[in-house]
């Protein structure tokens, strides 16, 4: 399928000194493609029985041209080189490797067409995903189409069947994939360590008010990361046994008061530093300042920090993506790549994000705060959900999930 697709400069390449035959009779796909190419027309192919043996005005330049039936293509020249001009190219493909052509070397869609690719690239997506929804019970029992397939918990979402099913409940806000295992965050048990048939079989690191949003683990120093937001710490176990380490205090204001200041929510490892997406750098979001970011914690000195990122408003899924920094800014619905590339924009409170080497998908859950974008945003999405972004084309679209809240998304190897 990929070799029917092709940029202007190897469209134009391919057809240089070859007669070219279109198939199909489609005025605006005509017009887009002398735009932009210069193609030696001899003919057009069509399906349509009131088309053949008919001719058809092209332009000034070709004129009318012959509309012959496809079947002549059994037996076309060596030189002749089919280019497809319609939207139903699906159906045109099988056709013409029916007559023994193949797709690149015979025949290609006209790059005006392009468009199409991607939106089959949409509909073709076969990734899985894991979904983490620290939606509370109390949600589920507001909603009166409640059932076991909604509420908090971790989903599976098969894109291609675009169907959700719940595998285990919980209020859960992150989750990794240990190879042989899961750890997942659960807002009010801890680390749950989780088969990857989603059986619980161990919990730990719970505290009480602790409001745990973030964990990460570091391979290299075989450590687990517990980011405890009501505690505004970070804690420290280690992978045998789960063993408490240490907690990093994210500040003097934290080691003071030891409750949520600074709001640390998700955290990633990369390498020999921690990185952690906040509210408040200066632990002032509780007075209505939001001058969060992305902290970096050295793992050799936990006192040795940096910050990232600044100013942005209730950021979230702070990553890693093709060894660049990626994160939310959750109230401005922005997804980030370093400190000032702005992926994508859209239209809810985002956290939670993902990619699969393609696509990227960023979680939205309805927001608790649209009185706040009064005056700033025209539309504030109140879906509960995910979107599928193309960062090149910039087309996404959104998949509704049976849950309110949205906090975490995986790829998930099946």
């Amino acid at each position: 399928m990929e070799n029917i697709w092709k940029n202007w400069p190897e469209f134009n390449q391919i057809i240089k000194d070859k007669k070219v035959v279109f198939f199909g009779v489609a005025d605006d796909w005509f017009k887009k493609t002398f735009q932009y190419s210069n193609p030696n027309l001899v003919y057009i192919v069509d399906n349509n029985p009131t088309r053949k043996s008919k001719k058809y005005f092209v332009n000034e330049v070709n004129g009318e041209l012959d509309v012959k039936s496809p079947e002549v293509l059994k037996n076309k020249e060596k030189d002749i080189y089919i280019v497809i001009t319609t939207g139903a190219y699906l159906s045109v493909i099988p056709q013409l490797e029916s007559f023994g052509l193949v797709a690149g070397r015979d025949f290609c869609c006209t790059p005006a067409l392009n468009n199409l690719k991607i939106i089959a690239d949409f509909d073709n997506c076969q990734t899985k995903l894991l979904i983490c929804s620290s939606e509370h019970p109390i949600y589920s029992e507001l909603d009166k189409e409640q059932d076991k397939n909604s509420g908090g918990g971790l989903y599976i979402y098969d894109l291609k069947k675009r169907e959700a099913k719940k595998v285990l409940a919980g209020s859960f806000h992150q989750i990794i994939d240990l190879g042989d295992k899961y750890l997942i965050l659960d807002e009010k048990r801890g680390g749950l360590e989780v088969t990857k048939d989603f059986q619980i079989t161990k919990e730990f690191g719970f505290e009480m008010d602790s409001f745990s949003h973030g964990l990460t683990y570091c391979p290299k120093r075989k450590l687990i990361f517990i980011a405890k937001a009501g505690l505004d710490k970070v804690s420290v176990y280690r992978l045998a046994g789960y063993e408490h380490v240490t907690d990093i205090i994210l500040s003097e204001k934290s080691r003071r008061y030891q409750k949520d200041t600074h709001h640390v929510n998700d955290i990633w490892v990369q390498g020999d530093y921690l990185y952690a997406s906040m509210f408040s750098h200066s632990g002032n979001w509780p007075n209505g300042v939001y001058d969060g970011g992305v902290l970096e914690v050295d793992l050799e000195n936990y006192e040795n920090r940096k910050i990232l990122i600044s100013n942005a408003w209730m950021p979230h899924s702070v990553c890693f993506i093709d060894n660049e920094l990626h994160y939310l800014d959750s109230m401005n619905s922005i997804l980030y790549r370093g400190s000032k590339k702005i992926l994508g924009e859209f239209s809810g409170f985002l956290r939670g994000l993902a990619y699969d080497g393609r696509f990227y998908f960023i979680g939205q859950s309805e927001s608790r705060y649209f009185d706040r974008l009064a005056g700033i945003k025209n539309y504030i999405s109140l879906s509960g959900g995910f979107y599928m972004f193309d960062p090149i084309s910039k087309a996404g679209r959104f998949y509704s999930v049976p849950t309110r809240q949205i906090r975490n998304l995986m790829i998930y190897q099946s």
